[in-house]
């Protein structure tokens, strides 16, 4: 009888059912509760639903969230066609998920890419186990916890289609790789350099098929090209007079990627060495890209050591991210080890698969799981960063206060929900990601045309000083031009008085 009831359990499709439901709705519920809870940001995710809405629309506008910043689209600020490509969804979905729908396409990327890891480690190895094993470290891994404290971002997505490309090529579906790989490419700036070195891996496992060679060739051609041209053609064609491309952030190498690739031919000790110094002479920054060194070797990166040739993955990642200028790029923070938290436990278990002993291979792939987990686990505690500035209140479920927002959350959605669709809205920082599908959307104190200012009182204050946001509070409070909607404590929805009454929206 125990036997009966024991064996579905001894099934790993059980188990794997069981993995991709329950990780489904953790991320849906971190996801869901922190925009539900007013802890999204103006800056990335109100930008990137204002982006989405404008590209359902047919429109490629400036956008106004960037309007205290640059006079930017979404285009010139991230040369990537992932919303464009995307904006279908918009149309499917946004009737009943509105402005939560970008985080959950972001959370279906990341689990297909999950069961991506899975299905091929299995192939690989032709063990099933095994594939479990990488599937849960996956789902474990440190910055797959750290990624919420960024909403959503291209970078994530990107990361989650290069398991689903290597499980479509491995497999022999090429269409769907290719498919992939055209996405992937069209999607964010450093694609085109990491596809070089995932096909020099694939030329690795295949250089005996003549076929696979070929593709890999192919792929890796392309890449080059298409990589040349985006930084001689495309994004000087997007650039504006007097707001040129920012993203290449690396003043330690260049200003731009071919003298950045002449200074490592002519200095290739400093460059090595560089990926792993603190140049900024800022003390407060020594130990950040050793901590992050430190995390993924323990959670699994000491298996690449067993096959060096996984190491290959892993150089453009850490050379776009210790070699940038910004410290909390070489972190552990936000999304900026997502790529290595998505490859890593897919490279270990294939490692580990070539283990022809089955007691010390499942005893090792116990090890990827419960390392990982502990890791990451310690980190969500902020005292136990290097850059634990942030707080971890997005990233940790378990945190007492994850489930409560700060103020009358209901109260507010209900103030909220009297602002017609299509007015004019400023809003601050954590309002403006559930007001941004809309044409005129700005963030606090920039008003533009705005007919609504919706704010909180002492709560919102990036980018400025809370002194320089009380001052604007108090004087929009105090403006004979605006009169109170709604008032609640730290919360205020003001309309302009010269403009007609407007229907809310149904």
């Amino acid at each position: 009888m125990l036997k009966r009831l024991l064996l579905p359990f001894t099934r790993p499709g059980i188990w794997l059912a069981a993995l991709l439901l329950f990780f489904s709705l953790l991320y849906t519920v971190i996801t869901g509760c922190n925009h539900y809870f007013f802890r999204t940001n103006a800056f990335d995710y109100g930008a990137y639903n204002y982006a989405f809405w404008d590209f359902a629309h047919g429109h490629v506008s400036p956008s106004p969230v960037y309007a205290l910043v640059n006079n930017i689209n979404f285009l010139q600020d991230h040369f990537s066609l992932t919303l464009p490509l995307l904006t279908p969804f918009y149309w499917l979905l946004n009737w009943l998920t509105g402005t939560y729908t970008l985080l959950l396409i972001q959370n279906i990327l990341t689990i297909w890419s999950g069961w991506a890891v899975y299905r091929l480690v299995k192939l690989k190895t032709g063990d099933a186990w095994l594939g479990l094993a990488a599937l849960f470290s996956y789902f474990v891994m440190h910055s797959r916890y750290s990624q919420f404290s960024a909403d959503c971002n291209l970078g994530i997505m990107c990361a989650a289609l290069m398991p689903l490309f290597l499980w479509f090529f491995e497999s022999g579906r090429h269409r769907l790789a290719l498919g992939v790989f055209v996405f992937a490419l069209l999607s964010r700036e450093n694609m085109p350099v990491w596809f070089i070195f995932i096909f020099s891996v694939l030329l690795l496992w295949h250089w005996k098929e003549k076929q696979l060679v070929k593709y890999c060739t192919w792929y890796m051609v392309v890449s080059l090209v298409y990589f040349i041209l985006l930084f001689k053609v495309i994004i000087p064609a997007f650039e504006r007079p007097g707001h040129p491309y920012t993203l290449f952030n690396y003043s330690a190498l260049g200003a731009n990627p071919l003298s950045a690739g002449m200074h490592m031919l002519r200095h290739p000790i400093d460059s090595f060495l560089l990926l792993f110094q603190n140049p900024t002479g800022n003390p407060s920054y020594d130990g950040v890209k050793q901590e992050y060194y430190l995390v993924y070797l323990i959670s699994g990166g000491f298996m690449l050591f067993f096959r060096p040739t996984y190491f290959i993955w892993f150089l453009p990642l850490l050379a776009q991210k210790m070699w940038n200028d910004l410290p909390v790029r070489w972190s552990i923070e936000g999304y900026y080890a997502i790529e290595t938290a998505t490859l890593l436990p897919l490279a270990a278990l294939l490692i580990l698969g070539e283990l022809k002993l089955p007691k010390i291979r499942y005893g090792i792939a116990i090890m990827l799981c419960i390392l990982p987990l502990g890791m990451t686990y310690y980190k969500l505690d902020a005292r136990n960063r290097k850059m634990g500035w942030s707080g971890t209140l997005k990233e940790n479920i378990a945190d007492p206060n994850f489930f409560h927002g700060p103020l009358q959350t209901r109260k507010i959605y209900e103030a909220l929900h009297q602002i017609p669709p299509d007015a004019p809205v400023s809003a601050s920082e954590h309002l403006l990601p559930h007001l941004a599908q809309r044409k005129g959307i700005y963030f606090f104190p920039d008003t533009g045309d705005a007919v609504y200012i919706a704010f909180f009182t002492n709560r919102d204050n990036y980018m400025l000083t809370p002194a320089q946001y009380q001052d604007w509070a108090g004087k929009y409070l105090h403006d004979p031009d605006w009169k109170q909607v709604t008032a609640l404590p730290g919360f205020v929805l003001l309309k302009r008085k010269d403009i007609p009454a407007t229907e809310p929206r149904p």
